[in-house]
């Protein structure tokens, strides 16, 4: 199937690589008009120029969803740009290399909360307030937030980026409510192991084995998993899904702790 979001506009936060490059490139070839957006503008532009080149239609830009003034640039750059604007898509990330190194509690690292929920948090919550009146004026749109299956359960490690998945959790449901109603849906996804240069770059090869044998696929997942999703979210398919956390996670939420120990043993 295509041209599931012929004329619709989508502005996609993060997108310059991995898991937002994948949904701008996803969108652009079901007929969606993109605007494309990293805190990298080299890396945005990049990706607004592949999908031009593939027939689409893309701009790129550099937005730092940490400063409320990029945010509301943004919105007003799809507006002036395509005249409307029906996707947006929060999906940049905190991308602080000391959030994989956040092991000791007891160190706990104030900095690294405060800047894990400007970021996975305000920024996306801010983006909604320069979009939404423009989705209300429409009398429809959607709103997608990536989150996080750590988001959902408690953790050893990381302390502050579950924590600011979980608000990201509470914001998508209360928009649902607030703005549902009105035409506005809001829903997230969350992710599982996504295979992502992110991923690689701190996850050695035995975690990646431990992170495949935790899965109820026989695979890690894949930045298109993710897009594939989004999409959905993003379409008027999913009219009737709001509100909704949608986890893609290769099954890994869905039973107890104990089913990889037992299976070993099998």
């Amino acid at each position: 199937m295509s041209n599931r979001l012929e004329n619709k506009v989508a502005l996609i936060t993060g997108a310059g690589s991995g898991i937002g490059r994948a949904c701008a490139q996803m969108f652009a070839k079901q007929g969606a008009q993109v605007v494309v957006t990293d805190l990298y503008a080299d890396a945005a532009e990049r990706v607004a120029e592949d999908i031009s080149q593939a027939g689409g239609k893309a701009i790129g830009m550099k937005v730092d969803v940490g400063r409320e003034e990029d945010l509301a640039q943004m919105v007003e750059a799809a507006m002036k740009t395509f005249g409307r604007l029906d996707v947006l898509f929060n999906n940049a990330v905190n991308k602080n290399p000391d959030t994989a190194r956040d092991v000791d509690f007891l160190n706990f690292n104030e900095d690294l909360f405060h800047d894990n929920m400007r970021v996975n948090v305000l920024g996306g919550v801010l983006a909604c307030k320069h979009a939404l009146p423009h989705m209300l004026e429409q009398g429809q749109g959607s709103i997608i937030f990536t989150s996080s299956t750590s988001s959902i359960a408690g953790e050893v490690a990381q302390f502050s980026y579950g924590a600011s998945k979980a608000a990201v959790n509470w914001y998508v449901q209360t928009l649902a409510a607030t703005f549902g109603k009105r035409g506005v849906r809001c829903n997230a996804i969350l992710p599982g192991v996504i295979r992502t240069a992110a991923l690689d770059g701190w996850a050695n090869d035995k975690m990646v084995q431990g992170f495949v044998d935790i899965q109820n696929v026989p695979r890690l997942g894949l930045p298109e998993d993710i897009g594939a999703m989004a999409v959905y979210l993003a379409s008027d398919e999913s009219s009737y899904v709001n509100g909704a956390l949608m986890r893609v996670d290769g099954g890994m939420s869905c039973t107890t702790p104990m089913v990889p120990v037992v299976r070993a043993y099998l």
